[in-house]
């Protein structure tokens, strides 16, 4: 197909996504057919009278993929769309910026947070511009890796309420729910009992969030006790102590697996 009815699908995608509508998948697919054919992309690269303009068809096209990903909450097709992109941004430097790659960037960044791969986190991070990395929707992603690190959990449930754009809703619901089960586990061997304000207040639930609140702890923490506006910790089991372990038991069979290794031999 020509660069005319590649350049006609992404602007019919790019209203799609914007709308989200139902259709905007199959415009993303289609598209995606015909940058197979686009040379001027990695891994090949090869130049054509046509290679800018292939290489920004093919960014904004993955981008808006990324997007729709986000906006139908797939995190699997982000990262698909973010491994046919990324390349293209290191390969074909003289890409045009578009609108859109600053805040791919930051979702990606926040993807990486979420799955907990934070060396990849810092790998990518690495390649971007100091520029780039000034955006508040890539600094915002950065901000959060560091808060995380050190355990401030206080700003990180201000970030939560301030994020750069919509989209972000959807990582930072994942990040919220894995911080949470975090200070669950550390409020369970810390106290033996905390009132339910407190509790809910340290598990960054807003007051107006009782309910909310109330349905983390059936569904999280069914172990937990609620009498009279308290939170009941169960005690922790105790790991095994060295004289709970039967050492006799453990020398007899290392003595036998001895002795049969040794006939073996």
């Amino acid at each position: 197909m020509s660069i005319s009815e590649a350049s006609a699908l992404l602007k019919k995608l790019s209203s799609e996504v914007s709308s989200f509508s139902a259709s905007a998948s199959t415009t993303l697919a289609s598209l995606k057919l015909i940058l197979v054919d686009f040379d001027s992309l990695p891994p090949l690269c090869l130049p054509t009278p046509d290679s800018k303009e292939e290489q920004r068809i093919a960014c904004e096209a993955l981008e808006l993929g990324c997007l729709l990903a986000v906006k139908n909450g797939d995190g699997e097709a982000f990262e698909g769309n973010t491994n046919q992109l990324f390349p293209i941004y290191s390969s074909c430097l003289s890409v045009p910026q578009s609108a859109n790659r600053k805040k791919v960037q930051g979702l990606y960044l926040m993807f990486l947070l979420v799955e907990n791969r934070l060396a990849d986190f810092h790998s990518v991070l690495q390649t971007y511009t100091a520029e780039e990395i000034g955006d508040e929707r890539i600094n915002f992603a950065v901000l959060l890796e560091r808060e995380l690190m050190v355990g401030s959990y206080d700003k990180f449930a201000t970030s939560s309420t301030s994020l750069p754009d919509p989209l972000y809703q959807f990582f930072m619901t994942s990040l919220l729910s894995t911080v949470r089960d975090n200070v669950a586990d550390a409020l369970e061997v810390s106290y033996e009992s905390m009132d339910l304000a407190d509790a809910q207040r340290m598990l960054m639930f807003q007051p107006n969030e009782t309910s909310a609140f109330e349905s983390f702890v059936k569904q999280s923490r069914e172990d937990w006790m609620v009498v009279d506006n308290e939170i009941k910790f169960q005690p922790v089991v105790a790991s095994n102590r060295a004289e709970d372990i039967p050492s006799m038991k453990l020398i007899s069979q290392s003595l036998s697996f001895a002795t049969e290794i040794e006939r073996i031999v």
